[in-house]
């Protein structure tokens, strides 16, 4: 039955024409991500040359990595790779139910669950088939340009098609579980797209909405020091002495708390969104992949208008392995979600009267 449906989807015009269009998008964004790649490298170059040569002291470069070219196929996989995931799956079940063969296709021997497992695992494969070429094509425009990745970036590279893959099977089962529950594949597909752009679009927007209105209204500066400086005196505030120090302190330290609980509540709530909404959770996590130090940066600094980031330089840049470690939530999510979307479409098509 698997191998049935997975090559439906190869013979499919629809998947064709899909795949097509997305691999020539991506080709595109390569193609831009490779010219940036090499503006950084010859900027890096040029950088370094002047620090070797001494012109420039107290700072030294990161060298850009290879991987930021993949950035462009990450935004990809979010519109044209969700589509072509919703474009497998939508009428798995609708257009049996249209064309009424789904009565005949229960009335052999075959037992049901043999049918939506079979149905799950062509379009998984399709899926993973769309990943594996997107990355080889990727490969191979690196290998044109004479861009050989390192074992490392390899490594960093095959997890993020693994990540990619989970992405796409998100969009894949929640098209498989309308499909169960749609009369017809117009409904499904409808339906499918309005959850798609909810999820992609309107979701991070009320997002911020929420984020406001939990938060609140940002705590302001209690008061603005002025300091005056004359040539004959040091420097000292104005009005010094008509000001109660200890009173000032004390308005300090309660701004300090109210302006931290603050930005705690918009990072608490900007959490929940990322994790709700497939798509941020993804750029989350590939950025993780991708630029582990930016990250990794952001991920270390304490909310608050008083952060203070001290870096070492002799402190080697994280792996990505590591920055990945600290998103365990958004990775679990990403995990989970496929999985309790299957079950879903699971059951419903267990409960299904084909009479």
């Amino acid at each position: 039955m698997a191998q049935k449906e997975f090559v439906d989807h190869l013979t499919s015009k629809r998947f064709f024409v899909l795949m097509a269009l997305f691999l020539l998008i991506m080709v595109i964004g390569m193609y831009q991500g490779l010219g940036e790649y090499a503006s950084d490298l010859i900027s890096y170059q040029e950088t370094m040359a002047a620090v070797e040569s001494g012109t420039l002291t107290g700072w030294m470069p990161e060298r850009p990595s290879v991987l930021s070219v993949f950035s462009g196929i990450a935004d990809q996989f979010v519109i044209i790779g969700a589509v072509l995931a919703i474009a497998i799956g939508f009428d798995l079940v609708s257009k049996e139910k249209e064309t009424k063969t789904l009565k005949t296709l229960l009335s052999h021997p075959i037992y049901r669950d043999e049918v939506i497992n079979g149905k799950a695992l062509g379009g998984g494969a399709a899926i993973v088939l769309a990943v594996v070429a997107a990355l080889l094509v990727a490969l191979a425009m690196l290998l044109i340009a004479g861009i050989v990745p390192t074992i490392d970036e390899c490594s960093a590279i095959l997890t993020f098609g693994v990540v990619s893959v989970l992405f796409l099977l998100i969009y894949f089962t929640l098209a498989l579980t309308v499909s169960t529950l749609a009369p017809d594949s117009g409904s499904a597909l409808i339906a499918t797209l309005v959850v798609f752009i909810v999820l992609s679009s309107l979701l991070p927007l009320a997002g911020e909405i929420a984020v406001d209105t939990w938060a609140g209204d940002r705590p302001e500066v209690p008061f603005v020091q002025t300091f005056i400086y004359s040539e004959n005196s040091p420097v000292q505030p104005i009005d010094a002495h008509a000001r109660d120090l200890q009173e000032e302190k004390e308005a300090m330290m309660k701004y300090e708390a109210d302006a931290r609980a603050y930005y705690e509540k918009k990072t608490f709530v900007t959490a929940v969104v990322e994790a709700a909404s497939p798509q941020t959770n993804y750029i989350k996590i590939t950025s993780a992949i991708i630029d582990p130090y930016r990250v990794a940066l952001k991920e270390n600094t304490q909310p608050g208008p008083f952060s203070v980031l001290v870096i070492d330089p002799d402190t080697a840049p994280p792996h990505f392995t590591d920055v990945l470690a600290g998103l365990w939530g958004n990775i679990v999510l990403l995990l989970a979600l496929p999985g309790v979307l299957f079950l879903t479409a699971y059951l419903c098509f267990m409960r299904i009267d084909v009479r």
